[in-house]
């Protein structure tokens, strides 16, 4: 005779390291693209700087206002992504003196 147990069985659960990779055709998912809880804030690319100053300009449909900024975020080596986190005084250190000026560029600068 034989018998059947009734005990739950408990499944056994192996975790791979992160990012796991079992071929090579799977190297070019980004990591973020698989796991909602890791996609970044923004899926947006981050532009030049030139790129940046030039869509603002195009988006408030002014004659280079925002590009003869270019130079100065250039010379101090400042990143798109890193706009959004400038003081009052810096953006006035880099030529931004205008509050309407500066209120538009963090504006832009937030979906990076």
């Amino acid at each position: 005779m034989s018998t059947t147990s009734t005990t739950p069985v408990n499944p056994i659960v192996i975790q791979m390291p992160y990012p796991y990779s079992p071929s090579p055709s799977n190297t070019s998912i980004h990591p973020t693209s698989i796991h909602p809880i890791l996609s970044p804030t923004t899926n947006h690319e981050l532009p030049s700087v030139t790129e940046f100053f030039l869509n603002l300009n195009q988006k408030y449909n002014c004659n280079n206002v925002y590009s003869k900024f270019e130079n100065a975020f250039l010379e101090e080596e400042i990143m798109v992504n890193a706009i959004k986190d400038l003081t009052d005084e810096q953006m006035i250190k880099l030529g931004i003196v205008k509050i309407g000026w500066q209120k538009n560029i963090r504006q832009a600068a937030q979906r990076y």
